[in-house]
């Protein structure tokens, strides 16, 4: 069984939303770098954590739309699957 075409704009719609909520995440952690050896495994978590977030939502989106998402992703960045 397929998809329908609400389905497929329902999951478009989140991932808007999930790369619009990661790029407000990156520019935060961005804007709290300032530039140093030292700050620099903080910025590194926060760009981590949000990829790993933008995925998580995309994965989500994808479930309740009857669609496969992408987990390989998720688990070569975190080293999870969920």
């Amino acid at each position: 069984m397929g998809t329908s075409a609400s389905q497929e704009a329902s999951h478009k719609a989140g991932i808007v939303a999930a790369e619009a909520t990661r790029q407000n995440a990156l520019a935060a952690a961005k804007a709290a770098y300032n530039n140093t050896p030292a700050a620099w495994p903080a910025y590194d978590a926060a760009v981590r954590a949000a990829d790993a977030a933008h995925l998580r939502a995309i994965i989500a989106s994808a479930a309740l739309n009857g669609l496969d998402g992408p987990r390989q992703t998720l688990h070569d960045l975190t080293g999870s699957w969920v």
